[in-house]
């Protein structure tokens, strides 16, 4: 999405600690705690005239202060899109925008709705290994595409970007 605007994109990861997500508050706080957390650790970190740092969970269905983050594996993938099939779920993104001490950051959410899948439809897309590094477990830019849609919001919030960030960018 950042290519398309005309921006060189490297992507590094910060060598500091991600703060943990916090357990029984809303999920929003959680992904704007994470956030802040992860501009500090640029601001040290990075002398880039222009940095972008982004967090994103996906709010478990039944349970608005349970966070669905990163599966570390195929069983907690498998485990994620079966509580999402048929149902529909809040992604929440934060993104920051830094130059220099200079800093923008905005919070959304967008409302995801799953197909029902099938046993068949979950393993191939366990096996496609689409779900490593992506909250929830899927990724709506790849083959869950076919199976999922937004229903509020906007799309650049589920695959990690808040819309405010491309606003900000394109006024430069």
């Amino acid at each position: 999405m950042l290519e398309a605007l005309g921006y060189e994109v490297i992507q590094l990861p910060l060598r500091a600690r991600e703060r943990p997500h916090r357990h029984g508050i809303p999920i929003s706080e959680q992904v704007e705690h994470t956030l802040l957390g992860k501009i500090a650790s640029a601001q040290r970190e990075c002398s880039a005239p222009l940095v972008i740092v982004a967090d994103t969970l996906v709010e478990d269905p039944d349970d608005p202060l349970r966070p669905m983050g990163k599966p570390g594996d195929r069983r907690e993938a498998l485990t994620m899109l079966l509580r999402l099939s048929g149902r529909n779920h809040r992604v929440w993104t934060g993104t920051a925008l830094i130059r220099g001490s200079a800093v923008e950051s905005w919070l959304e959410s967008a409302t995801v709705s799953f197909d029902s899948l099938d046993d068949e439809m979950i393993e191939a897309l366990v096996i496609s290994d689409s779900w490593r590094g992506k909250a929830g477990g899927y990724d709506l830019a790849g083959p869950m595409g076919g199976y999922a849609r937004v229903v509020a919001g906007a799309e650049e919030t589920v695959l990690g970007l808040t819309p405010q960030l491309f606003d900000a960018l394109n006024n430069d």
